[in-house]
């Protein structure tokens, strides 16, 4: 290989694809000190590559008195930084936070408990046999053993009496009543 000073001088006088030295020269060395700054970010190669459009763009700031490869670093270590500013910016929002941000409202509280209000009317108004089987499922977390062995009924009861307890719950929040109820 060509010294790194030559190659530039290549490049600056029209030869584009000399500076492909330069990327095979230095490519590994750049990689690894992406990851020794960002980890191993899974766009590496990305980061990689705008970082030797950089230094393709100001080869012609390079001052020749300096090491080509300590300014390359110099550019490199700069982009990392600016990348790691970038990270700091960009604050990764998930759709559990935007729910917690929006749920905490007075009238997202208010709707809430005129939903649980109105699901556990529906609810105190099913058969004692559906209305207990689906309380000690879905509010104690009983397994069906567990509530098989409290009722004292078969595991089989169990299930046919949440299966009918849920459908008649189902129809209960879908019917159109009278009042103009709220339906969720």
């Amino acid at each position: 290989m060509q010294d790194d000073k030559m190659i530039v001088d290549e490049v600056l006088r029209g030869n584009k694809e000399a500076f492909a030295q330069i990327i095979q020269k230095y490519n590994r060395r750049i990689t690894l000190l992406i990851r020794k700054m960002l980890g191993q970010p899974p766009h590496e190669q990305d980061i990689a590559q705008e970082i030797f459009i950089k230094v393709y763009y100001h080869l012609g700031d390079y001052n020749k008195s300096y090491e080509f490869g300590a300014w390359l670093y110099r550019i490199a270590t700069n982009h990392c930084f600016d990348e790691l500013r970038s990270r700091k910016r960009s604050i990764m929002v998930t759709n559990t936070e935007v729910e917690l941000a929006t749920s905490h409202t007075p009238e997202a509280e208010y709707l809430v408990k005129e939903q649980n209000s109105y699901l556990q009317d529906r609810i105190k108004a099913l058969d004692s046999k559906h209305r207990v089987v689906l309380e000690m499922r879905y509010l104690q977390y009983m397994s069906y053993e567990e509530i098989s062995k409290k009722l004292g009924v078969p595991i089989s009861t169990v299930r046919t009496r949440l299966s009918r307890g849920k459908t008649k719950l189902k129809e209960a929040l879908t019917r159109r009543g009278k009042g103009g109820d709220c339906y969720l």
